[in-house]
């Protein structure tokens, strides 16, 4: 073997050895970001994990937004975190969230209701609001209701996205119900078969029926 092949040969060696050493920093600045953000989203309340992982990796001093982990990481870590340290109470909050989740949707049944958000996926805690999907034309028609069954509301906007490059905004309506924050998003009748993109995931949404609730809770 030549000189020069014996040099191409160690070069090549090297450049592996700093690429994998590279990939094992960003894979632990990663995971580092993601159990940080998570303890964030289960201790102090926070919902947007884009701002989890920002507030994370500057508390961590990691600048590099490549290494930014994904939701469905934060989200792996999110579930790590609670099994570890919040176990007996976060599955007495979460159950608490899904009762109430559930009467609601008993009251408002005649608007074909679909709970959706970490309520359902089971992430939730004391800080979560229940989002819960409404199917109506006439979004003024579940205001209607609502005042009639004297429940004070705040009207507001929740964004949406349908599908990959379809990102649409819908009439919700928000109130209290003791100290848990439920937001009801109001969407035209021919969307009940359309499943919008998970914010966290990035698939199909999932979504349950009152009766499915009721599983969640018995």
């Amino acid at each position: 073997m030549s000189f020069l092949t014996k040099a191409v040969a160690a070069q090549s060696r090297n450049n592996y050895f700093e690429a994998y050493m590279r990939q094992n920093t960003e894979n632990r600045l990663r995971k580092e970001i993601a159990q940080e953000a998570a303890k964030l989203v289960a201790v102090d309340g926070l919902e947007d994990y884009l701002q989890a992982k920002k507030k994370a990796a500057d508390q961590l001093g990691i600048y590099d937004k490549r290494v930014y982990p994904s939701n469905s990481e934060i989200e792996v870590a999110l579930i790590e975190y609670q099994s570890l340290f919040q176990n007996n109470q976060q599955k007495n909050e979460l159950l608490e969230l899904r009762k109430t989740a559930y009467k609601t949707m008993v009251l408002l049944k005649g608007y074909q209701p679909r709970l959706v958000g970490p309520v359902l996926t089971g992430t939730a805690n004391q800080y979560s609001e229940i989002t819960i999907h409404l199917f109506c034309d006439t979004p003024e028609l579940v205001s209607l209701f609502l005042e009639q069954e004297g429940i004070p509301t705040s009207i507001c906007e929740r964004r949406i996205k349908l599908e990959k490059n379809k990102t649409l905004y819908f009439t919700s309506f928000k109130f209290l119900a003791g100290d848990i924050n439920v937001v009801l998003t109001v969407m035209p009748l021919s969307y009940i078969k359309t499943l919008p993109m998970d914010p966290v995931t990035g698939n199909t949404m999932k979504r349950a029926k009152a009766k499915d609730v009721l599983r969640l809770i018995e």
